[in-house]
């Protein structure tokens, strides 16, 4: 049953009477409650708590806050560093971010770069690897181990060679545009050096 606040502060209960058989029009009857409770009792008409459980207030807003905040703290666990773009080949203008390390590049579920666009052409684990070296500030690109070979622009890459900003790699029908984010001028690294001082 609804409880209403008279306008002299008093609690007070709505009863409704069910229309009788004739359809007569019934009256509302408004009761008093016991007066509002003091300290920690339990309001007037609310069941007590079981078993001496405590109860929480959860804001609906603090609880975006933190998932908000947890997105955050995962992304900065493997923050990224750069970014491979499909200028040619199936999934045409698809982005995948590098992180940290070494980031293979393939078709299977396993490489931190998922080339799954439908090029047969690129080996399913590792077919080339490109390297953030976040001590160097330098990338590299290598060969990883499929028959087919890794271009950087027209030439073979048969060691680990340095990889410019905005370069094209080729891996079987796919060509590859290089973009970084960290380098001299800026790496992750910095943000929390400054964050310590």
């Amino acid at each position: 049953m609804p409880v209403y606040r008279g306008p002299d502060g008093k609690i007070i209960e709505e009863k409704t009477v069910k229309r009788q058989e004739d359809d007569k029009p019934t009256e509302v009857v408004n009761r008093p409650l016991p007066p509002a409770p003091q300290g920690g009792e339990q309001p007037a008409g609310a069941e007590p708590s079981k078993g001496g459980e405590e109860e929480k207030t959860r804001l609906v807003g603090g609880r975006r806050a933190d998932e908000k905040r947890a997105a955050e703290d995962r992304a900065m666990d493997d923050p990224v560093v750069g970014w491979l773009v499909i200028v040619e080949g199936p999934g045409k203008g698809h982005a995948m971010q590098l992180g940290y390390g070494s980031n293979p590049l393939g078709r299977g579920a396993t490489d931190r770069v998922k080339l799954d666009f439908g090029d047969d052409q690129i080996s399913r684990n590792g077919h080339a690897v490109v390297t953030y070296d976040p001590r160097g500030r330098q990338f590299y690109v290598q060969h990883g181990g499929g028959t087919n070979l890794t271009y950087l622009g027209d030439q073979p890459v048969l060691a680990p060679v340095e990889l410019p900003a905005l370069s094209h790699i080729g891996i079987g029908n796919t060509i590859l545009r290089f973009v970084p984010l960290c380098g001299a001028e800026f790496d992750w690294q910095d943000t929390e050096q400054s964050k310590a001082q």
